[in-house]
């Protein structure tokens, strides 16, 4: 449960109607990735409605020029020689699944609980940075620094709504994502690197000889050997395996990974990957911590992989990280925020 403040003009003024109504509105709004105008369009008016000076930004798909979205930014302009701070949040769903009991989009409210796809991630988050906007406003309270609010697109296409920002020049002094976090705050992340281990083996039938034998293995009892000794999904990775790094207190069970993808063609079936029958793909990402990096990761990769091959002669993978298609989206350093004794007042 979060904690409430129970201090300070601008809580008093908080109005959980209007909170909860901008919520719902916004879940009933299909907005996936490089789908997010209308509720670009929702979170502007709303901004303009409080007080804040709104332009839309034009958004062009990083590998589609054809494709284009739109994301708001609203800025609550201070008085003058404070800091500027940024509320960050993203508009499109972080994962968007099936098997509802509820309708996804009724945002249905019930013993203190909103359901609906995106209400978690992120639409919660960017609801709640507009709302505590309102209520600076609506108290009267004046800033010293800006406040710019930007509910951004593509979260799914790694952040290509924020590094479009960037790109624009928006920058702040400070940035409060308002990605969901369990209703903690923290000034640390982790990074993530998306790796991709291609497996061949010859073609090998039912009638073989023994040469043939001795120089095959199945290229998915190949990937069956790798995701045995990385280890299971969403389990913090332990210290003394295949992976080294130093624990970060602030990160609790990390490093860890997933498995995301794994295919293997076979000429019985419609080729869709347009790999031969001979290969299985495997792809997975790595959420790490300070002091990890790229190069880190594909060291103890490669180290992993030997140890198969001297096991398994047979055994042949190549590495391919970051992912390709992945580098400059899912391929992202640990961050360590400074703690900002900043005030906007």
């Amino acid at each position: 449960m979060q904690k409430r403040l129970d201090s300070g003009p601008a809580i008093s003024t908080v109005d959980e109607r209007r909170i909860l109504e901008l919520e719902q509105r916004s879940i009933r709004i299909p907005s996936s990735t490089f789908e997010e105008g209308e509720i670009a369009d929702l979170y502007a008016s709303r901004m303009a409605d409080i007080g804040l000076d709104v332009e839309m930004m034009e958004v062009i798909h990083p590998q589609d020029p054809a494709k284009k979205s739109r994301q708001p930014i609203g800025r609550l302009r201070g008085t003058g020689g404070g800091p500027t701070l940024m509320l960050n949040g993203h508009m499109d769903p972080g994962a968007e699944m099936t098997g509802w009991t509820v309708d996804p989009l009724g945002a249905k409210f019930e013993d203190g609980w909103i359901w609906g796809i995106g209400a978690h991630d992120d639409k919660g988050g960017c609801v709640a940075a507009i709302s505590a906007i309102e209520a600076i406003v609506r108290s009267g309270t004046r800033l010293r620094g800006d406040v710019i609010v930007t509910p951004v697109i593509a979260h799914k296409l790694g952040g290509a709504g924020t590094r479009a920002l960037l790109d624009r020049g928006v920058k702040a002094d400070l940035c409060i994502n308002m990605e969901h976090s369990n209703n903690t705050i923290a000034n640390v992340c982790v990074g993530v690197v998306m790796a991709r281990l291609v497996c061949t083996a010859p073609e090998l039938f039912f009638r073989y000889s023994a040469e043939a034998r001795a120089a095959y293995m199945n290229p998915i009892e190949q990937q069956s050997e790798i995701v045995r000794r990385i280890g299971p999904s969403l389990k913090p990775i332990p210290h003394g395996g295949w992976m080294t790094f130093k624990s970060h207190p602030e990160l609790p069970g990390f490093p860890t990974h997933t498995f995301d993808v794994i295919h293997k063609e076979h000429y019985y079936f419609k080729n869709c990957t347009g790999r031969s029958s001979r290969e299985c793909e495997l792809t997975l990402q790595f959420r790490t911590v300070p002091g990890q990096t790229t190069a880190s990761i594909e060291k103890d990769l490669t180290r992993l992989l030997a140890a198969i091959k001297r096991e398994h002669p047979a055994f042949n993978c190549t590495l391919e990280i970051p992912a390709r298609g992945t580098e400059s989206g899912w391929n992202q350093a640990p961050m360590v925020g400074r703690r900002a004794d900043h005030r906007l007042r």
